[in-house]
C-alpha cells in the first residue's frame, strides 16, 4: 500500500465544509483579513490584505493545499502508513484546526497507531471539541470532531474531481441546508438566502459563507 502524503479531494471538499471557500478578502470572527479556504497568507508569508483582488476556485484550492502541506506532513510522519485516505484526510482536517503540537501530542495519534480500527478512536477525536470563546470554554468543535470521526470511519472510495467540481458541490451543500433549490450555482437567490440565514442567527450578515456561517449550517 502506498503511503499518503496528500489530502485527497474528497478531504479538500471536507475541509471546504468546515472552513468556507470565499474569492475574495474577508475579514474572519478575530478581524483578520482572509482568503479562500481559511487562508490568512499567502506561500511568501504575505499576509493577506482586504484590498487583494478575488482569486479563482482552481487558486484557492491550489493556495490552500500549499500551505495545508505543514499539517499533511505532520500526519505523514506522525502516523503508520497503512492508513487508507479518509482516515489522512480526517486526521488532517483536525490537525489544521488544533494545531500541529495539539495533533502530535494527542491521544488520537496514539491510538491511531496501535490500532488504526480501534473503535476508541471515536471518542479521542471528540476529546478535542472545546473552544475557548470570551475566556470561556465551549465544547463548539464537538460536531465537527464527529464529522471527522465519521469521515475516519468511512471506507475509501473517492475519486478525483477538478477544482470547480468541488466548488460546485460545496455550493450545492450550503443550498440543501438552506432549503433552497439545489443548482450549484452561487447567484443572488442563494446570496440572499445566506443573507436572511444569518440574520436569524445573529451573524453579520454579508452573505459571506465562511466558518462562522458553516458552523451555523452545520448544525441544521
Amino acid at each position: 500500500m502506498e503511503e499518503i502524503r496528500e489530502t485527497s479531494d474528497r478531504g479538500i471538499k471536507f475541509l471546504i465544509e468546515e472552513e468556507g471557500l470565499v474569492k475574495r478578502p474577508y475579514k474572519d470572527k478575530a478581524g483578520i483579513p482572509t482568503i479562500g479556504i481559511g487562508c490568512t497568507y499567502y506561500e511568501n508569508g504575505q499576509k493577506v490584505k482586504m484590498s487583494d483582488p478575488a482569486i479563482t476556485t482552481e487558486r484557492a484550492i491550489s493556495l490552500f493545499r500549499n500551505l495545508l502541506k505543514i499539517y499533511e506532513l505532520a500526519v505523514y510522519s506522525s502516523t503508520r502508513d497503512d492508513i487508507n485516505h479518509n482516515q489522512f484526510d480526517a486526521l488532517t482536517s483536525f490537525t489544521f484546526n488544533v494545531g500541529v503540537y495539539g495533533f502530535k501530542s494527542s491521544e488520537l495519534v496514539r491510538k491511531v497507531n496501535s490500532n488504526k480500527n480501534d473503535p476508541s478512536i471515536k471518542s479521542a477525536f471528540e476529546a478535542w471539541r472545546n473552544a475557548t470563546v470570551n475566556g470561556v470554554k465551549k465544547p463548539i468543535l464537538l460536531t465537527r470532531r464527529k464529522r471527522e470521526a465519521a469521515l475516519y470511519f468511512t471506507p475509501d472510495n473517492s475519486a478525483s474531481k477538478s477544482p470547480e467540481e468541488i466548488y460546485t458541490e460545496h455550493v450545492k451543500y450550503i443550498q440543501q441546508k438552506l432549503s433552497i433549490p439545489v443548482d450549484g450555482i452561487f447567484g443572488k437567490n442563494t446570496k440572499a438566502a445566506v443573507i436572511s440565514f444569518q440574520k436569524t442567527h445573529g451573524l453579520i450578515p454579508d452573505g459571506i459563507v465562511g466558518p462562522q456561517t458553516l458552523s451555523e449550517l452545520n448544525k441544521i
